[in-house]
């Protein structure tokens, strides 16, 4: 079982995402540290988190990853929910396209992702910034 493999099969894909917009946005993993209260341009993160790793059987216990990941992204305010907009969708329609006939060959990781819920759009009060939220469970294997 390799954790780094299987993030890569789903955080890549969001991260370039992100770099081919007019005006990329940089994306933060979860496991990045970026002062928060430096930061005065809009960004992303991205946090993949695990529930089930394992099934026990009468054998052996069986590799078996599920979780959820959770991408936000923060824009300025009074730039409107179209910037949101503009960054969650190429998101949606990446992970949507995420199939298991990929992966393997580059990671040693497939992903498959469930449902998703939002894509949800809140002003933050305690900051500059209006915010995207979009969950999505996702299952994995690695090969």
């Amino acid at each position: 079982m390799s954790f780094q493999a299987v993030r890569a099969v789903f955080e890549q894909p969001i991260i370039d995402a992100m770099a081919a917009l007019d005006t990329p946005v940089p994306v933060y993993l979860a496991n990045q540290l970026f002062p928060y209260s430096e930061v005065t341009e809009e960004y992303a993160t991205v946090d993949l988190q695990w529930g089930e790793s394992t099934t026990v059987t009468l054998g052996e216990n069986l590799e078996r990853l599920q979780g959820s990941l959770v991408f936000e992204a923060f824009t300025l305010k009074g730039a409107g929910p179209a910037r949101s907009q503009e960054i969650i969708t190429p998101v949606m329609k990446t992970l949507n396209n995420l199939r298991s006939c990929c992966g393997y060959s580059n990671t040693g990781a497939v992903g498959w992702v469930g449902s998703m819920t939002g894509p949800t759009f809140a002003a933050l009060d305690s900051n500059p910034f209006f915010m995207v939220r979009l969950s999505v469970a996702v299952s994995a294997r690695f090969n």
